[in-house]
């Protein structure tokens, strides 16, 4: 897809990524290109088709999941301490399901983030994720705003590895197409028609390296949908949005967009054991990290297909396992921690973690992880918790083992608006600190500057301003730090807080590739006296 300089040549240009799916695999006609001016036409001289009928007792599972962000293995639930996910147990429960009644047709969507937060991720750039997710059986994956963070040809090769399509109605690339289509017609044999759009976060504009969207452009989803939804709507029993928007832009969809069955979400990382209903349209979102996977189940009732049951399943220590799978996982694990040695980049000096520096004053380390946290998200101001600091890298040569000690917690970058006052309650905090506890709360920061006298603010600035305590800003901070951690309950009334799914490991091995040779230095953002 490429920009388009009107409303009609986008309308008709659109047309062409709208592909019908088989069993096996999707498929595209060759002749769409050349025939589509002709449909058009014919479109406006005959009267609209009528609505797609499904046939009585007819049935159909839709399972989804969504921001796996590389997680192949299972993880520590940060919340309760409970093992979930790994993609060998979500392969297998899948696996079930189809099994469970063979007659019963399953579409299993995908909605976003493939990409960052884990070691492999980081080292094998996706490719063994999708590759299993092919063989998972995935129908469809929405493009989600982490999909570009290694570049576009990464992603343009993980498109061609992949067994399913990538959708982005809203995406568009000049020159050089995307290969991501707008939307599927999911049709298998004796079973209801459904129709897959794809619509992508405009952060995906904003969330990652300028590098990566050189090209780029996102159009507003909801005069998209708007367009698209009606055509879609004529082909298929079932219109399903595979949104990466965020819940609240997927309740403006469901407003606004007549039309749409169900919306399947993610970007949020929200856990919702019912769906959210607005406008009589369901919204789902499974979590994050495949510890969930939601399953809608649907019957043809007078003519349409009406959702009969919902349910949340959870993947942990009692899920099955695919054995093949987990197998193979463990082998991408051992090669990943074989590469722990591999150079990322090249540091100048020291860069000190030292509790009596980094937890009592500005320190270099601090501003660089800092700066890269607001460049990345184009926030206006990056707070980060010395405590989060664990080890200094040396001088010289940068490994990824060397990064990974420095931060070994998997804090992930979220972000969200404040108040002045509530942020000015966060410096506040932070310069009340005894330095002689050596404090893990104490804040490094990007983008403010304050001062502390006598152990209490004494001035803060956003650029060249005092902060106003009325006006609201956009924050970036750690998923520690937003949920009140280190005693910042003030910063757990961000509004709107986006999970990112990029760790800040993984955000600080890309700044050193990108950066290297890396000097970080101190210009006198914290003052104390």
């Amino acid at each position: 897809m490429s920009p388009h300089p009107t409303a009609f040549a986008d309308e008709m240009t659109r047309g062409f990524d709208i592909a019908v799916c088989s069993a096996e695999r999707p498929t595209q006609s060759r002749w769409a290109v050349f025939l589509w001016p002709y449909l058009m036409l014919v479109a406006l001289l005959v009267p609209a088709l009528a609505r797609a009928a499904c046939e009585p007792g007819q049935a159909l599972t839709l399972l989804h999941f969504n921001d796996i962000h590389g997680q192949l293995e299972s993880y520590e639930d940060p919340r309760d301490g409970t093992e979930r996910g790994g993609i060998a147990r979500l392969a297998a429960t899948v696996a079930g399901i189809r099994a469970g009644d063979p007659s019963r047709p399953v579409v299993l969507l995908f909605a976003g983030d493939l990409l960052q937060g884990t070691l492999t991720s980081s080292l094998f750039l996706g490719v063994p994720d999708v590759v299993l997710l092919g063989r998972m059986g995935v129908d469809a994956a929405v493009m989600g705003n982490h999909e570009l963070d290694y570049g576009q040809e990464v992603f343009r090769r993980l498109t061609e590895a992949a067994a399913f399509p990538f959708l982005s109605a809203n995406v568009a690339s000049d020159p050089q197409p995307l290969p991501v289509r707008s939307a599927v017609v999911i049709e298998r044999p004796d079973a209801p028609k459904v129709a897959v759009l794809g619509l992508t976060t405009p952060e995906l504009t904003t969330a990652t390296h300028p590098r990566n969207i050189e090209g780029i452009s996102v159009e507003e989803p909801i005069a998209v949908a708007r367009r698209l939804v009606p055509a879609l709507r004529d082909k298929a029993d079932l219109v399903v949005v595979l949104s990466h928007l965020g819940i609240a832009e997927d309740r403006r969809l469901a407003e606004s967009v007549p039309g749409i069955d169900l919306i399947v979400g993610g970007h949020n990382h929200n856990l919702y054991e019912q769906p959210v209903f607005v406008e009589n349209v369901p919204i789902v979102q499974a979590g994050e990290r495949g510890g969930w996977l939601g399953r809608m189940d649907f019957r043809c009732r007078d003519g349409h297909l009406a959702h009969t049951d919902y349910a949340l399943i959870p993947i942990d220590a009692a899920s099955p396992e695919d054995p093949e799978i987990a197998e193979e996982v463990g082998r991408i694990t051992l090669d990943a921690e074989r590469e722990l040695d591999t150079e990322v980049g090249f540091s100048t000096q020291e860069l000190s973690a030292r509790r009596e520096l980094i937890r009592r004053e500005e320190a270099p380390f601090g501003n660089f992880v800092a700066d890269l946290a607001r460049e990345i998200t184009l926030t206006d101001v990056a707070l980060l918790n010395g405590g989060a600091f664990r080890s200094s890298i040396p001088e010289g040569p940068v490994t990824l083992k060397s990064v990974y000690q420095a931060f070994p917690f998997r804090n992930e970058l979220v972000m969200g608006d404040m108040t002045g006052a509530r942020l000015l309650a966060a410096l506040e905090r932070s310069a009340a600190l005894d330095p002689s506890d050596n404090p893990g709360g104490f804040l490094q920061v990007s983008g403010v500057r304050y001062r502390i006298v006598d152990g209490r603010l004494s001035s803060a600035t956003v650029g060249d301003a005092p902060i106003d305590p009325t006006r609201r800003y956009r924050i970036v901070t750690s998923d520690f730090l937003a949920a009140g951690g280190d005693g910042y309950t003030m910063l757990e009334e961000m509004t709107e807080p986006v999970m990112t799914g990029r760790l800040i490991s993984d955000m600080v091995i890309e700044g050193f590739r990108t950066e290297s040779p890396v000097s970080a230095t101190t210009d006198r953002r914290i003052m104390r006296r």
